[in-house]
């Protein structure tokens, strides 16, 4: 009896000995597991991208643009070019760093970088950044009427304003040429475009199709004039949508 009382003994301390360590495998997880289940210690948190104040070497053009988009302005950069064989150039480069913000700083500094650019500010026409070397004489032509009321890419827009007969005869008369082609395709814009004006500047009206944009930019619109100095000397006129 005392050898089945023994034999007893031995079975119930082994099958306890089993459930423990079953017990604690369960409770217990294994080392690379407990490391998985840990919580993931904090790294080095990437901050927000904060927008860009500055821009590598550019011209006034491009960065007079860039800074009223940057500040959502609307307006106008007006500025005198260079002929040459490969089209018109802006002659007024601006050297990195840049800068972009806040916009009359950055505005200030180009300024202060040519002495014949100036800017000013309105509520009717926005900002404009100004080249007091620019005739501009085709911003000054008045249109006795203009209509765009459709979806329409900015450079249809512009095709639309260069056919108003006004500014077709001011084309003819002082021999212009426009370097970039215009397209014709239609985009759609919500909501479309409705432009209805009577006896208005061409400066005015590219103020109206720039606003035109509200939920797709371009806000900006660029003009820029050369006398070709290939031998015809016309008059090389670009204007932009940016």
């Amino acid at each position: 009896m005392n050898a089945n009382l023994t034999f007893s003994k031995t079975h119930v301390a082994c099958a306890c000995l089993v459930l423990a360590l079953f017990a604690s495998g369960c409770g217990k997880p294994a080392p690379e597991a407990a490391k998985d289940a840990s919580p993931a210690k904090a790294g080095p948190q990437s901050s927000p991208s904060k927008p860009s104040v500055e821009m590598a070497e550019t011209d006034v053009a491009s960065a007079a643009a860039r800074i009223l988009n940057t500040a959502h302005r609307n307006g106008a950069v007006i500025l005198h070019g260079e002929c040459g064989e490969n089209g018109m150039s802006d002659p007024y480069p601006l050297h990195p760093p840049v800068k972009l913000e806040p916009m009359n700083e950055a505005l200030q500094e180009i300024s202060n970088q040519y002495q014949n650019i100036y800017w000013r500010e309105s509520r009717e026409s926005g900002v404009r950044v100004v080249d007091s070397g620019t005739k501009a004489a085709l911003l000054k032509v008045r249109v006795r009427e203009f209509r765009i009321v459709e979806d329409r890419e900015p450079d249809a827009a512009l095709a639309a304003l260069w056919r108003a007969p006004e500014v077709a005869a001011f084309l003819r008369k002082n021999h212009v040429r426009l370097p970039r082609k215009m397209s014709t395709t239609k985009k759609v814009i919500s909501p479309p475009m409705i432009i209805e004006m009577k006896n208005a500047l061409v400066a005015d009206i590219l103020d109206h199709i720039a606003a035109g944009y509200r939920m797709d930019p371009p806000k900006v619109w660029t003009y820029g004039e050369c006398t070709d100095k290939t031998g015809k000397k016309d008059m090389v006129i670009d204007v932009q949508m940016k």
